[in-house]
């Protein structure tokens, strides 16, 4: 009985464990070597599913210059939408005198809560279309990255 115990325990962990691992989610072609290979290019409506969007963006390196300038001002990111290229830093300069921030709608990736005047930054490994909102005030300041 002992031992049948210990078996389910160690099975209910190891369930728990690989769903805390894979979230659910379905990689894209682009983020699984098990994935068939597409001929179209990954341009996807959304941000890419599960891991493969925090595998896309990182917080870029302080110190560092942003090749794409966005400001938060009133309550709003302009440009809207952000063009960028694969590996560009895309900075968001806060003007607002609440804290923002610039949060990937799957909550993958995101720059830390910006204060007025602070600068967050971003950069992107792979093309796609990521809408994005400041986790703060989320119904009301909306945009979308586009990475070419």
């Amino acid at each position: 009985m002992k031992r049948r115990l210990s078996l389910l325990f160690v099975a209910g962990l190891t369930a728990v464990a690989l769903a805390a691992c894979g979230g659910g989610a379905t990689p894209t072609a682009s983020s699984s070597a098990a994935a068939p290979p597409s001929s179209a290019p990954s341009t996807a409506a959304s941000a890419p599913a599960g891991s493969a969007a925090g595998a896309a963006c990182a917080v870029a390196p302080t110190g560092g210059t942003a090749a794409v300038s966005v400001t938060i001002k009133d309550f709003k990111f302009s440009p809207d939408p952000i063009q960028a290229k694969v590996g560009d830093v895309i900075g968001w300069t806060n003007n607002d005198t609440t804290q923002h921030t610039a949060t990937l709608d799957d909550n993958s990736c995101s720059t830390d809560a910006l204060a007025g005047g602070a600068i967050g930054m971003l950069t992107f490994s792979a093309p796609g279309t990521y809408p994005y909102h400041c986790k703060i005030h989320p119904t009301q300041m909306k945009g979308t990255i586009v990475v070419q």
